[in-house]
């Protein structure tokens, strides 16, 4: 996993970039006040965590360890924090 870092509002954020099988074995749960059901994401359900579309490109920018980007959004979000750098 190869890190790097963009320009941001509050500094330099840290993007991972993760191949497919960082992806693996995830799972979600649902809590309620009887039970919590665990519940296994396929492998290959991989969504852009701002636009939802699939993600087949790899490796995957990752924002804040948690934020999956494609590529377009990646894009996108450069291109605000530079215009934002330049305000």
């Amino acid at each position: 996993m190869d890190t790097t870092y963009i320009n941001t509002i509050d500094g330099k954020t840290k993007v991972e970039w993760w191949d497919a099988d960082k992806f693996t074995g995830r799972v979600t749960q649902i809590i309620s006040a009887d039970e919590t059901v665990t519940i296994p994401i396929p492998n290959t359900a991989i969504l852009c965590d701002f636009c939802n579309e699939k993600i087949t490109e790899f490796p995957v920018p990752v924002l804040y360890g948690t934020h999956a980007l494609c590529s377009v959004c990646y894009e996108d979000v450069k291109k605000e924090e530079e215009s934002n750098d330049k305000q």
